[in-house]
């Protein structure tokens, strides 16, 4: 196995959704990451139906300037309780009601382009969050634009998700929906047309996304869920998901992920029977497509991974998460015709 850029795996942010403010690490905490056990071989399970109309077109992310191949260097990492110094990407939107919520916006070329909203994680900010991914670097070059989200500080953020989770945003009282809505609308105002939204969310914000994408399938048409966890119970919608988990979080971790696409392909779309199943290496990746109205369910699985917004050379997330907004998974982009994933990043092998 390729072991190039694995280094230090970062908790900071990503603090485990729902135990409690006293257990959970205000992005200060690191941790190796454990590879003994791990899968060196890559194997393709085609599925039992036929494969979409497929492309020889290889949208190759690895070639854009800046991102990392990767893990992201401790050395970059900015902790939230020193990131008022710290310059947060994109254009600070004007939210006169919400002085002390932070909401940037990067934008892409062509304002029709997907949006993809980003809550960060308990005890979290932005730059954090901007610090541990790189979609403040790749979203022009791939299309996207990226909308990111500030909890309340009182004192540090987080997001009241379903009336029962996280400090201090619960114990506040804090209500972040009419905030939710007037970022959207903040994004709209500025002149974005896009008609394929997702909420993205890290553990705490994981939650507070699944909550967002239920609350207002009007307004995103899809929901990722890194290492998060399943807020709430969702109504029938055109929405499709894309859930991460480690085998190493023993909170949030693989079977969370499994249980939240569980629950959305029996409560909120159809899918065929039979997914797309692919292993390498540590990864294992199980993809429904043809849901209700061309809707995907994705499901990522990586062994030996703790509590993370993954960034490895056999699985980076922000690929997945620009792939799954461009609706390469919807269209059958992803699939050659031998039935093998294109693309010749660690993503897609």
């Amino acid at each position: 196995m390729n072991l190039r850029g694995l280094g230090l795996v970062a908790l900071a942010a990503l603090t485990v959704g729902c135990t409690s403010a006293s257990s959970a690490a205000p992005d200060s905490t690191s941790t190796t990451l454990a590879l003994s056990g791990l899968p060196t071989s890559a194997s393709t399970v085609p599925p039992v139906t036929a494969a979409p109309t497929t492309t020889t077109t290889v949208f190759d992310l690895q070639a854009i300037p800046g991102r990392h191949i990767g893990a992201i260097p401790e050395d970059e990492t900015v902790l939230c309780p020193q990131a008022a110094d710290v310059p947060i990407a994109g254009e600070l939107l004007a939210m006169p009601d919400y002085p002390n919520r932070p909401t940037s916006l990067q934008r892409a070329a062509d304002p029709a382009a997907p949006l993809l909203v980003v809550f960060h994680g308990q005890h979290g900010c932005i730059q954090n969050v901007q610090s541990r991914s790189d979609l403040d670097v790749m979203y022009a070059a791939a299309g996207v634009h990226v909308l990111w989200l500030s909890g309340e500080p009182v004192p540090t953020r987080s997001w009241r998700v379903n009336n029962g989770c996280c400090e201090p945003a619960d114990t506040k009282g804090i209500n972040d929906k009419p905030y939710i809505e007037a970022a959207m609308a903040a994004a709209r105002a500025a002149g974005l047309t896009s008609t394929t939204v997702l909420a993205i969310g890290v553990s705490n914000g994981g939650g507070m996304a699944i909550t967002a994408g239920c609350a207002y399938p009007e307004l995103f048409t899809g929901v990722v869920v890194v290492a998060g966890w399943i807020s709430s119970s969702c109504g029938r919608a055109s929405q499709s998901m894309l859930a991460f988990g480690g085998s190493l979080d023993q909170s949030l971790g693989s079977r969370t992920a499994a249980g939240i696409t569980d629950m959305w392909r029996s409560s909120v779309v159809d899918c065929p029977a039979e997914p797309m199943i692919e292993t390498y290496e540590a990864r294992t990746t199980t993809t429904w497509w043809g849901c209700t109205d061309n809707t995907v369910v994705r499901l990522v699985q990586l062994e030996g991974v703790p509590h993370v917004w993954p960034k490895f050379t056999f699985y980076d997330m922000d690929d997945d998460i620009i792939l799954f907004a461009l609706g390469k998974y919807a269209t059958g982009d992803w699939i050659g015709d031998s039935g093998v994933p294109l693309g010749g990043t660690p993503l897609l092998p």
